[in-house]
């Protein structure tokens, strides 16, 4: 099973995909929130997706803003599109840390995505080794 990273926007959506053990993401594509809901039943069959991770914006208190409505609601519809679990994760900084990889002025959407899902998969690592001591 492998976990879609999803960084929405309102005119572009950047996608990441996890591998198979779920320990690395890498940036898969960046397409409009309407191409989106066209692929998205597609990509769920081709990647074997099992869980989907949503970035959620945040100020830097830690609150909610306006965006994080918008993205309540890109959320309610994906769940209602395909039958998978949207988890959501913190977002704040992936954006700024994207444009600074290579690539980032050009893969912004992805590469932040691709960020989202890797500090998900890392923290979900940490806590399920918690677990096991």
């Amino acid at each position: 099973m492998r976990i879609l990273g999803i960084d929405f926007g309102e005119k572009r959506v950047g996608l990441a995909i996890s591998d198979e053990s779920r320990t690395l993401a890498r940036e898969l594509e960046v397409i409009s929130p309407k191409e989106f809901f066209r692929k998205i039943k597609g990509l769920v069959r081709e990647y074997g997706i099992g869980r989907m991770v949503l970035g959620w914006p945040l100020n830097m208190k830690g609150e909610e803003t306006k965006k994080t409505q918008e993205v309540r609601e890109f959320r309610e519809k994906l769940s209602k599109t395909v039958d998978v679990p949207v988890d959501i994760a913190d977002e704040r900084l992936s954006s700024l840390m994207a444009l600074h990889l290579p690539g980032g002025d050009k893969n912004t959407d992805s590469l932040a995505a691709q960020i989202i899902l890797q500090n998900y998969l890392d923290k979900k690592k940490v806590t399920d080794n918690a677990g096991r001591l």
